[in-house]
């Protein structure tokens, strides 16, 4: 493994230790997810760069050749229903490293991932935040014990009748914030070229 690989698995468990393990105990009342739960995995873009993605080949090299075999016919479906697509802003698919609902380079898996299950929020171009919820939460899962079905947000009035007793609480996770930061600098690591995951096998 090359010397930005090996600077990579640093920041990813620092970032870990830092933040992610952190918010995944705070927000633990209102999030739903174990083994075997891959909605996340169904319908997406995964966007990752050019590290995340390396890393993630690394894992699957590993694999036994079925799986490997797998994976890439699960690639080459995903392509070809993509040349279908009008519009590749558009096209969401089924990650193509997910088998029998369950993620096969989990260990390696990109940030996107790591962070999905939380609430997060965005900045638009004024500053302006604006909150998010998994998708999930419509299925009943993360956050559904304080959402409102009507506003299709959380609300403040919802967690009071829940009966938690931690607020829910919505974190910075977008990968321009969680890849500019103290950690990265440090290492000299660069997130180059981030796009949708599937993307990277055109």
């Amino acid at each position: 493994m090359d010397e930005q690989l090996i600077n990579y698995q640093i920041y990813l468990k620092l970032i870990h230790e830092r933040l992610l393990d952190k918010y995944f105990a705070e927000q633990a009342p209102y999030l739903c997810c174990k083994d075997g739960c891959s909605h996340c995995c169904k319908k997406g873009q995964y966007p990752m760069s050019d590290i995340e993605v390396k890393y993630i080949m690394i894992k699957f090299a590993s694999l036994d050749a079925e799986k490997r075999n797998k994976i890439l016919t699960n690639i080459q479906n995903v392509l070809d229903e993509r040349k279908n697509c009008n519009s590749a802003e558009q096209f969401f698919y089924k990650c193509p490293f997910l088998l029998k609902d369950s993620c096969s380079v989990y260990d390696n898996r990109a940030i996107i991932c790591r962070t999905h299950g939380l609430m997060f929020f965005i900045e638009d171009n004024e500053g302006n935040e604006k909150y998010k919820v998994p998708y999930c939460v419509n299925l009943g899962l993360n956050y559904a014990n304080v959402y409102d079905t009507i506003q299709k947000t959380v609300t403040e009035e919802a967690w009071k009748i829940s009966g938690i007793d931690i607020p829910p609480q919505a974190y910075n996770l977008s990968l321009k914030t969680l890849t500019n930061s103290d950690i990265t600098s440090n290492l000299g690591l660069e997130f180059k070229n981030i796009k949708p995951l599937i993307e990277w096998f055109m």
